[in-house]
């Protein structure tokens, strides 16, 4: 499998834009036998149409979302859009869009999986996801999906824009429409071996403080050290007022004690009961740590990533969310993590990245099988 890339800045003429891009993939000597490919966008290319007519002007399936800010090995803006093709003679690929999940997150994305799976001769390798930013927390789709998919990895993204403080214009793309509510997914079988890498924060950035989840549901984190998560987050100097300091940037690091990989997690606010909502699966008996994150250690974390991706050698292509809260500490710079990427990779490696709204990617257990996770403040690749 090998992966195509182009890109424009074309924001007004669709034709243009279209023009643009298919010189850049020049699909009739560069496309093999299968190919697939997926967007990633400003919400201003959806709404002048131009996603819709480059999704219409290639002859296989389209997927992706609206981001903050991305990147190819070529260009990197706010305002860019990046398109990625993959293609290959001995993968299959297929894509599919759920219906709306306000009301049955399973059975929806259910559905389009066994819709999708049934056009593959093999069974998927991998899953590439996007997910919407609506009411529904990310680890329930991704959980959702997981099932569906009976574990195959699951690398993905959920979409955010950079022109509202709510991400109200953030959309999912599946073949030149666009949705506020539903999932859009492809799948690849074949002779592909993906690799992964989940990276939140460098160790050094851990408190050495820890402290055991007594009680949770889900991503509701009721008790820590036997006291409410409000009053362990007041005895740790976390809090200030109604909320938790510095919320937009403090990672909450969790290790499942299984095994695998710790997880960083966010916390979106805290409840009256002093409970707090978090951006993933708070499991009970879980071990804490808080973390920081600080413009250097965000791209030492984002080399070190890139380091790994590369380490096996023989790399095709890569493909990296890195969540957008690493972005906003990044403030006055906030192009130095994509250029701490593009410094490290090679130029003969085709690569995308986009700012990302929460993260799926798998982590490894202790018994080396994958299992997938949803991840906040975290940066997250794909190579192959």
């Amino acid at each position: 499998m090998k992966m195509l890339n182009a890109w424009t800045l074309e924001l007004d003429e669709p034709d243009i834009a279209v023009s643009e891009i298919l010189d850049q993939l020049d699909l009739e000597n560069n496309a093999l036998k299968n190919s697939i490919g997926f967007i990633t966008c400003s919400y201003d290319y959806v709404e002048s149409g131009i996603a819709e007519a480059v999704c219409g002007a290639v002859p296989f399936d389209v997927v992706g979302c609206t981001t903050l800010t991305n990147a190819n090995n070529e260009e990197a803006d706010t305002m860019l859009f990046c398109f990625t093709v993959f293609t290959a003679d001995d993968c299959q690929f297929t894509a599919a869009v759920t219906g709306p999940l306000g009301k049955d997150v399973d059975g929806a994305i259910s559905s389009a999986v066994l819709k999708a799976a049934g056009n593959l001769e093999q069974p998927a390798k991998i899953a590439l996801a996007f997910l919407p930013m609506f009411g529904i927390g990310g680890e329930i789709m991704l959980n959702a999906l997981d099932k569906a998919l009976a574990g195959v990895p699951i690398f993905g993204t959920v979409g955010c824009d950079h022109d509202t403080a709510e991400y109200s214009n953030t959309h999912v793309i599946y073949n030149g429409e666009c949705f506020r509510e539903c999932l859009s997914f492809l799948l690849i079988c074949g002779n592909v071996t993906p690799r992964f890498v989940v990276t939140s924060t460098s160790d050094q950035n851990l408190k050495k403080q820890q402290a055991v989840i007594t009680s949770s549901d889900g991503c509701l984190l009721r008790m820590v050290n036997s006291m409410t998560a409000r009053e362990y987050f007041e005895s740790i100097g976390l809090t200030s007022g109604k909320g938790v300091e510095g919320m937009s940037s403090v990672p909450f690091v969790v290790d499942y004690n299984d095994g695998s990989q710790p997880v960083a997690r966010a916390i979106y606010g805290l409840n009256e009961d002093g409970s707090a909502v978090c951006g993933g699966i708070m499991p009970e008996g879980g071990t804490l740590y808080i973390g920081r994150m600080d413009v250097d250690d965000i791209l030492l974390t984002a080399e070190t990533s890139v380091k790994k991706l590369l380490a096996n050698g023989d790399t095709n292509g890569i493909i990296m969310f890195p969540c957008l809260g690493r972005n906003m500490v990044l403030a006055l710079d906030p192009m130095a993590e994509i250029n701490a990427v593009k410094n490290s990779i090679s130029n003969s490696i085709p690569w995308h990245l986009s700012y990302s709204g929460g993260e799926c990617c798998p982590v490894s257990g202790k018994d080396g099988e994958l299992y997938n996770r949803f991840h906040n403040f975290t940066f997250i690749g794909f190579a192959f």
